[in-house]
């Protein structure tokens, strides 16, 4: 993998140990669901879950939408896809989402249909932001909204690991990562691309019980995979990490931002 468009083949090219790790870690539980408050999904409509990953989001999304509403769970890796929808099918959802492997931005679907776009934790990864916003755009329906969830890697706190640690894990990590501060730039990007009435929350949920550590350990991944940082430097963050789960002085806070709009 080129280090340039690392931040996009890593996930097309991904390891069965990380799918696994993914299903786990964005299973659906009742403390999500301030994530997709202000999305407003109702039962009929038709949601694009973008960046559907092995379809725990979805999931969740076709239950809300009911019988009459359907689901579009778009991603880039067949093997997402293929997983997406196994879960789906063993979950009885699998008859209200249709699920698409796509190459680029582009949405295989008809301008003006859909009523919602739920885009969590991917735009951080896309190579243009406001070309995608640009295709949200031509999906939605007139008044149709897009709620995106999304980190901003600058306020990541990770204790008792510290700042200067986590920054140098982090710098060399940063290939993994179009637009590491994406959050804080969500707001600016959404009026740009002409959406109306762009809202803005944040949510800040302390992990102390290790259920985020993944994206900490995927961090370590893309930080050796980077050769910007000696391996003893990289073992030794992840030790400590699990070593901190192990004594319960661990503690993860990621600020999510959530900015929805209207076209």
């Amino acid at each position: 993998m080129s280090d340039e468009t690392y931040y996009r083949d890593h996930w097309l090219d991904i390891d069965p140990e990380r799918i696994e790790g993914y299903e786990e870690m964005f299973r659906w539980r009742p403390e999500m669901a301030a994530l997709l408050a202000p999305a407003e999904i109702e039962a009929g409509q038709t949601v694009v879950d973008y960046g559907c990953g092995p379809g725990m989001l979805a999931i969740e999304l076709a239950r809300r939408v009911g019988e009459q509403g359907w689901v579009h769970g778009v991603d880039i890796n067949e093997m997402f896809i293929e997983r997406a929808a196994k879960n789906a099918a063993a979950e009885g959802v699998g008859g209200r989402i249709r699920f698409h492997c796509i190459e680029a931005s582009e949405l295989p679907l008809e301008d003006a249909s859909v009523d919602r776009i739920i885009c969590k934790n991917v735009l951080e990864y896309v190579d243009d932001i406001g070309a995608t916003f640009k295709e949200f755009r031509r999906a939605l329906k007139p008044g149709g909204r897009l709620h995106a969830i999304d980190s901003d890697w600058g306020m990541l706190v990770v204790e008792p690991i510290g700042t200067e640690r986590l920054a140098e894990i982090f710098a060399a990590a940063s290939i993994a990562y179009k637009t590491p501060l994406v959050g804080r730039m969500l707001y600016g990007l959404m009026r740009e691309a002409g959406f109306q009435e762009v809202r803005v929350k944040m949510v800040a949920g302390p992990d102390t019980k290790g259920r985020a550590a993944p994206i900490l350990f995927n961090m370590a991944k893309y930080a050796r995979h980077s050769g910007r940082i000696d391996e003893a430097t990289v073992d030794a963050f992840v030790d400590d990490v699990r070593a901190a789960i192990d004594a319960e002085t661990y503690l993860l806070v990621l600020p999510q931002f959530l900015v929805t709009g209207l076209a």
